[in-house]
């Protein structure tokens, strides 16, 4: 089944209220956009043994001074659009990969669930360092809405990934974040409390059996085609019928592509994608879909 993309185009305004300042504010912060200049530091990390080596020596000398060697890169807003997998031209420190363009669409999203009371928490599988689940969590207390924010990841790393479903070349334990930097992440913001739930382990150990009864918005981040899986098996059918499901790295990484597709065709969901960005797609459920 080949998929069809529609263009999202966001439904709220320019930011005017106060709530909304708030959340384009957090947008920034999370992604780091508000830092963007001229050009942004980042740490030299040589591949050939040689630059390596001089690199550790060079630091070792520097570091009595508190002085590192790093690499300066043209930086501007637009860089910070777009998600992306490496640094680019943005900050190293962010506690999101995403960009303003997957930032605004759950804004969206989530305040289009409030508004015509679609029942169920949100949730959003696959971490990092917590940035979208932050902002999520964000939202909702911005319009002062009490559905909880479920927050899944193994906060180890990723599983040691199927070879038949491994194009990309991940390898076990990439994209680790403990759950201890997760939560201080959301207590630098402020929004750590009781409407956060964490799930930590694995997919396949934790989803099974976790106590979400609803969901009106699920979002996947899960890079390897099992882990879609298990998500799309375990939570998609508490996705409530007009929830959004929102799944990042459709468009760049084919296994979670093939994943997607597989489950769509299996359960003859037909809902149009929408893309989100260059990587991120999402449907809206109907009440068709399975």
């Amino acid at each position: 089944m080949t998929a069809q993309f529609l263009p999202f185009v966001p439904s709220e305004p320019v930011p005017q209220m106060v709530d909304d300042l708030y959340l384009d504010l957090l947008k920034r912060c999370l992604t780091r956009a508000i830092c963007a200049h001229k050009v942004t530091r980042h740490t030299i990390a040589p591949r050939r043994f040689h630059f390596r080596a001089a690199k550790w020596i060079l630091d070792r000398l520097l570091s009595p001074f508190h002085l590192e060697i790093v690499q300066l890169r043209p930086s501007e807003e637009s860089d910070y659009l777009e998600s992306t997998h490496e640094a680019r031209g943005r900050e190293e420190d962010a506690e999101t990969m995403v960009g303003m363009k997957q930032l605004d669409q759950m804004q969206a999203a989530i305040t289009d669930v409030i508004r015509r009371q679609v029942p169920g928490d949100v949730l959003e599988a696959g971490v990092w360092r917590g940035g979208v689940s932050i902002f999520m969590r964000g939202v909702l207390k911005a319009r002062g809405d009490q559905r909880r924010v479920w927050v899944a990841d193994s906060f180890e790393g990723l599983p040691d990934p199927e070879q038949q479903h491994n194009s990309f070349g991940w390898r076990k334990g990439d994209m680790a974040v403990s759950l201890e930097q997760v939560k201080s992440n959301f207590s630098r913001y402020g929004l750590l409390d009781e409407q956060v739930v964490f799930l930590p382990g694995f997919f396949h150990e934790t989803l099974p059996t976790a106590a979400v009864t609803s969901l009106s918005v699920l979002r996947a981040d899960a890079d390897l085609y099992e882990s879609t899986r298990e998500i799309l098996t375990h939570l998609y059918p508490k996705l409530s019928v007009g929830g959004y499901a929102i799944f990042d790295d459709y468009q760049n990484l084919k296994d979670c592509r093939l994943a997607i597709d597989e489950y769509r065709l299996e359960h003859q969901i037909n809902d149009p994608i929408i893309s989100i960005d260059r990587r991120a797609v999402y449907w809206i459920k109907s009440a068709q879909s399975s």
